[in-house]
């Protein structure tokens, strides 16, 4: 594969934003309904530092200036100028030790906000480096930390835009997936290096995934992945529910949710194509099935999309 070949989702993200970056204050902060960004945080307290961290958000930490070690789960991990750490959620992470002068820029999110800020799969779930428990650090180049600050603060003002804005969740939907692509390419670049190691289980779930987001169109039920994979139903729904805290029905459920939106955009098709599409028996099924995870029917969600 060849590293320096943009991913289309990234070069469709990029040409939608070029026009809309703009600068915000240095020092930030912005509480949204599953979201948390802090840029350029000064930090003299291992309190203070402690609670950016929550089991139920994934992090993204990035060291501006000065040290820091943390304890995640069983392993130390020590943390200096222009380097990066993904924390996963549900783990335990705790600060060990702290430089007297501390700057990190830190952004986190649940798994709620990344479902609904998604262009369409691979969403947060399918990023590898967010399902593996002992994600390793990557040193950013000067370039790299500059680019993913930038990002922050792009994401932390979108978020900050009035909700009167009209296009206020198309514009905090493209930077969190800019932000997201801009960091697989990192990992990426680094995974030649570093490497990430998966457990059995997280290497099971990574294939489920996979698996999911070829087929989730056409095949609904848990056990065709389970056989699929070669494993029980039983296992394979003990094993995604155990690494994630999600059941394997969810994120099917999830996926075919996300791939009716995007049907749902096109105007052209009908509600009773997308229904054959999605292979329901019935228009009927699909509009309950999209009205129980969207509280919209599909009818609905396109004239929102239409009119909002």
């Amino acid at each position: 594969m060849d590293q320096n070949k943009e991913n289309p989702h990234s070069q469709r993200v990029i040409k939608i934003l070029k026009k809309s970056i703009v600068l915000v204050n240095k020092k930030s902060r912005y509480n949204h309904t599953g979201l948390e960004v802090h840029i350029h945080e000064n930090f003299t307290s291992k309190i203070s530092c402690n609670e950016l961290f929550k089991l139920d958000h994934f992090s993204i930490l990035i060291v501006n200036l000065g040290s820091l070690s943390l304890q995640i789960n069983n392993r130390e991990v020590h943390l200096f100028d222009n380097e990066l750490l993904v924390i996963p959620k549900r783990v335990s992470c705790e600060i060990l030790t702290m430089s007297d002068q501390l700057q990190i820029c830190q952004l986190s999110f649940t798994s709620e906000f990344a479902f609904e800020n998604s262009i369409r799969q691979p969403y947060i779930g399918y990023f590898d480096f967010f399902i593996a428990q002992y994600s390793p650090k990557i040193v950013l180049k000067n370039k790299e930390a500059i680019r993913l600050i930038d990002l922050f603060k792009l994401l932390d003002s979108k978020a900050r835009r009035s909700k009167k804005h009209i296009f206020i969740n198309e514009t905090l939907l493209f930077s969190f997936n800019l932000l997201l692509y801009e960091l697989a390419g990192i990992y990426y670049r680094s995974s030649f290096v570093v490497g990430i190691r998966y457990s059995s289980k997280e290497n099971l779930v990574l294939q489920f995934f996979k698996t999911v987001e070829i087929n989730c169109k056409q095949q609904h039920s848990v056990k065709f992945y389970a056989d699929t994979l070669h494993v029980t139903t039983a296992h394979l729904s003990k094993t995604v529910k155990g690494v994630t805290q999600k059941t394997a029905k969810q994120f099917i459920e999830e996926a075919i949710v996300l791939e009716a939106k995007i049907l749902l955009q096109n105007n052209h098709l009908t509600i009773l194509y997308i229904t054959e599409e999605l292979q329901f028996s019935n228009s009927s099924f699909f509009s309950a099935f999209f009205k129980r995870h969207t509280s919209l029917s599909p009818s609905e969600y396109r004239f929102r999309l239409n009119f909002h």
